[in-house]
């Protein structure tokens, strides 16, 4: 795995498509299938043609979208989907929509091609049969979660409106398929993601999925699903990750960024093949804003100097031009102390949330933060939810998911004005060639 990096390069390429289904796509690990998969040589050219979907432009889209729609981001080209975003108003008929609905089923299509392919395949041995399954039951519960937190109403275990659930290969005949409701949605993630832990790939590089990412990544959605038992349950996979050994906190903040791929706190990522640039790098360095009440928010913050320039109001934590546009960074340490310290004051375990809250802190603050003030579960929660703000502010959506979950969008973003814009519209495209997919989101144009 160490070795094939140079593979994102030559299996990259989009699918491109038309206006048909977007489950109706092969993946482009298709021809890696049961009779190619002759060894494990093979079986890896498979899994990495999973990974060269997290490289596809549009999902890039995305990756500037949401930091627009909860307003810490604004443009200086308020045309097309991102200003659409600006105004969290979305047009179910604009076909750069489709184009983001489609991405994450590319994820899940190849993660499909890939676990077809190697699962019981004598031809495999069995120490990379595991840690390919592994690592593809991860990206499909990837792609899943992506879709479900962008085109269902995740916030709602009790809502019907959950996503389209892929489980096996896409074709022409089985492209037609109902949506799911959330809880369901959720069920499956989990139990793609409880596979990808059973299976235990190690963790090697954070481009590369693990079992330590799955085990991040499933105490995030027991936090969106909530509930006692998913709070404590989430604690104890933080605490598994935190104390794993995989992974540690960087000592200086800018570090997480300046490090690159070989910084020790990034569990997993997207990374830019030798010689590529993010391909939307020019919208982050010159097109792309920090907002008045981002900089309101950093004003007094240590991290604000690592954020962003203070002179243009550039991004620079992330997007900077030293690095052609720079990695996203889909989960780090940082955010599962937070999920953790969220966890725990949910539990009203207050004195234990401010501890592991502090851990973050302390971090931004050279080692010694100053003391917290608060009075009540609400006001620490509040806390928390700043932390979000000032420590993942432009990190693939943290701020916008974490306004949502603590109440705060509707404050820090007043174009929000019901909770029928925290998802977007399902594209009329999918509606019109998906027949069984069900009822439009609520509050949207379409069938």
């Amino acid at each position: 795995m160490k070795n094939n990096i140079i593979l994102f390069t030559i299996l990259t390429g989009i699918l491109f498509c038309s206006c048909d289904a977007a489950l109706d796509v092969q993946p482009e690990n298709y021809l890696f299938e049961d009779q190619l998969v002759t060894d494990d040589k093979s079986a890896q050219t498979s899994l990495v043609g999973v990974y060269t979907q997290l490289n596809w432009t549009y999902y890039q889209y995305l990756e500037v979208m949401l930091p627009l729609m909860d307003g810490s981001l604004t443009t200086t080209n308020s045309t097309w989907i991102f200003g659409e975003a600006s105004d969290n108003s979305f047009d179910s008929s604009q076909v750069s929509l489709n184009t983001v609905y489609e991405w994450p089923y590319y994820i899940t299509n190849s993660a499909n091609a890939t676990i077809s392919a190697v699962t019981d395949n004598a031809s495999v041995s069995a120490g990379e049969h595991d840690r390919i399954l592994s690592e593809a039951y991860f990206l499909r519960a990837f792609g899943h979660y992506v879709a479900l937190r962008s085109f269902g109403q995740f916030f709602d275990l009790s809502s019907d409106y959950g996503i389209v659930l892929q489980n096996t290969v896409s074709t022409v005949e089985n492209s037609k398929i109902a949506r799911s409701t959330v809880q369901e949605s959720y069920d499956f993630i989990l139990d793609d993601l409880d596979k990808s832990i059973e299976l235990n790939a190690a963790f090697t590089y954070n481009y590369y999925a693990s079992s330590i990412a799955a085990k991040a990544f499933k105490a995030n959605v027991l936090l969106y699903m909530g509930g006692q038992e998913n709070y404590e349950a989430a604690v104890l996979l933080a605490d598994e990750v935190i104390n794993s050994g995989d992974v540690e906190l960087e000592s200086n903040f800018e570090d997480v960024f300046e490090n690159g791929v070989a910084n020790s706190e990034v569990i997993f990522s997207r990374i830019n093949g030798e010689g590529q640039g993010s391909k939307l790098s020019y919208y982050y360095q010159s097109l792309v804003k920090v907002s008045p009440w981002l900089q309101d928010f950093l004003v007094d913050d240590p991290r604000k100097e690592a954020s962003y320039n203070t002179s243009n109001l550039l991004l620079k934590k992330i997007y900077t031009s030293g690095v052609s546009g720079g990695p996203a960074n889909y989960m780090r340490l940082a955010e599962v102390y937070l999920i953790k310290a969220e966890c725990q004051a949910r539990l009203n375990l207050l004195a234990q949330a401010e501890e592991t809250l502090n851990a973050v802190r302390n971090r931004a603050y050279g080692g010694a933060a100053p003391d917290l003030e608060y009075t009540s579960q609400e006001e620490l929660l509040d806390i928390i939810f700043d932390e979000y703000v000032k420590e993942l502010c432009f990190e693939t959506g943290a701020v916008w998911f974490a306004a949502i979950r603590h109440g705060k969008i509707e404050e820090i973003k007043t174009n929000v004005t019901s909770s029928n814009q925290y998802i977007f519209p399902i594209p009329i495209s999918e509606l019109e060639n998906n027949t069984l997919f069900g009822p439009q989101n609520p509050g949207y144009l379409g069938i």
